[in-house]
């Protein structure tokens, strides 16, 4: 198995869609609150408190999506990877993993969430990705899934 290339994962179209139109339509719903109020003396403190709070959550949704919905989740022999626009981080040895544990939300998506190397960095991982699970059943192998 040594020779074969890695196993790459990528995002379920649903979670993409999901939090992709969720973002932009929190954005363009802040930017039409912001536009429908024009007054000469400006917009009303309720009408800029509803757009901050439309535009934090519009972008909240879209770092979610830049951050996993794009990445690829990576299995290999050697280790795994999750990468993408905003996820640069190199390849986490099956080896270095020092504690991990599924969490599942009320009615959303599980993750993972993995400690690994020396100085126990975390790293979350939401099961949004096709075939995720093998994820899982390697973190309880310690090496690249086999069944």
């Amino acid at each position: 198995m040594s020779g074969l290339p890695p196993l790459v994962l990528r995002c379920r179209p649903i979670w993409r869609l999901a939090y992709g139109g969720t973002a932009l339509s929190l954005l363009g719903l802040g930017a039409s609150t912001l536009a429908a109020d024009l007054t000469p003396e400006g917009p009303h403190p309720v009408t800029l408190s509803t757009a901050a709070v439309l535009f934090l959550l519009g972008a909240g949704c879209a770092r979610f999506f830049l951050r996993f919905c794009l990445a690829r989740l990576s299995l290999s022999d050697h280790g795994f990877r999750l990468s993408g626009p905003l996820r640069g981080g190199g390849e986490i040895p099956w080896a270095d993993v020092r504690d991990w544990r599924r969490t599942r939300g009320f009615a959303s998506h599980g993750a993972l969430h993995i400690v690994h190397g020396h100085d126990r960095f975390r790293l979350s991982v939401p099961l949004i990705y096709e075939d995720g699970h093998l994820l899982e059943i390697g973190l309880g192998q310690g090496r690249f899934p086999v069944w």
